[in-house]
């Protein structure tokens, strides 16, 4: 039996192995995929252990950029970003991939996104590929708003190394800009309310990464009061999870991303 994980911390909840385990099961594949809590002092013991006992694990907060530098490489999008979400073991050698940015960049693409002015909420790795799949679809000004404003400025610098201005924020509602896109890349709403409404912004499309097992977070509630279109956290986790699965296990053409979600959304996996 092949194992695979997820690891964060405090991970307090994930959908993942819901997915995955339902994609292992229709594809007949005899495989397990568990959560796995490790703290960030024990992220190098985690992967030593990974790589004698794991088929492949994805990366989520707050490890996306501190794993890059304990594996034996790094590829794609991941490794321009510094940014891994999923990792695959090929004979013992780890590497790591980012498809994130994958799931990002296919799902605004095909909402019509047009690379008008974006807003970041976040400056963590997960805002790393947000910022990169803007960049591939042509954007031309990210503002970033960050609880510290001095890991909004990192942020602003790689974009700003793309011929892309941007310009970092406190977190703030009374801003005198509008953008086309609201992205929240930060786990913001999901227990408490979000700092800023589309309409603050003027939005016209909202990407909102957090998701709750069941309901919707705050910031899509107020996407749907103000009648903006939006792209919420599940389908994004299933999309990067369907990717994940193909580099881990090969091309495959079902279960496709549409029916992993409906299911999901369902309650039926």
């Amino acid at each position: 039996m092949q194992v695979y994980a997820v690891i964060g911390y405090p991970l307090n909840y994930t959908l993942s192995p819901n997915i995955h385990n339902y994609v292992f099961r229709a594809l007949g594949i005899d495989a397990v995929y568990v959560p796995l809590r490790v703290s960030p002092g024990r992220l190098g013991h985690f992967v030593e252990f990974a790589r004698d006992s794991l088929s492949g694990f994805n990366v989520t907060i707050p490890h996306k950029v501190a794993i890059t530098g304990l594996i034996d490489d790094v590829v794609g999008p991941a490794r321009e970003l510094g940014s891994v979400n999923t990792v695959v073991n090929r004979g013992g050698e780890l590497i790591g991939y980012n498809t994130d940015y994958l799931a990002i960049k296919q799902a605004l693409s095909e909402r019509g996104y047009s690379g008008g002015d974006a807003l970041i909420i976040g400056a963590g790795g997960v805002a790393r590929a947000v910022a990169l799949a803007l960049r591939d679809l042509g954007c031309g000004r990210v503002y970033v708003m960050n609880r510290t404003v001095e890991h909004g400025r990192e942020l602003c610098s790689l974009i700003n190394s793309w011929k892309i201005d941007c310009m970092a924020l406190g977190i703030q509602r009374d801003v005198d800009f509008k953008v086309q896109l609201l992205i929240n890349a930060t786990p913001l709403g999901v227990s408490e309310e979000f700092p800023i409404r589309p309409r603050d912004v003027r939005a016209g499309l909202v990407l909102d990464l957090a998701y709750k097992p069941s309901g919707m977070t705050s910031l899509i509630k107020y996407a749907v009061e103000d009648s903006v279109p939006f792209i919420d956290g599940l389908e994004i986790l299933v999309r990067q999870a369907i990717e994940a699965d193909k580099i881990w296990l090969g091309p495959f053409e079902s279960p496709t991303w549409r029916n992993v979600l409906g299911r999901l959304r369902e309650g039926l996996i």
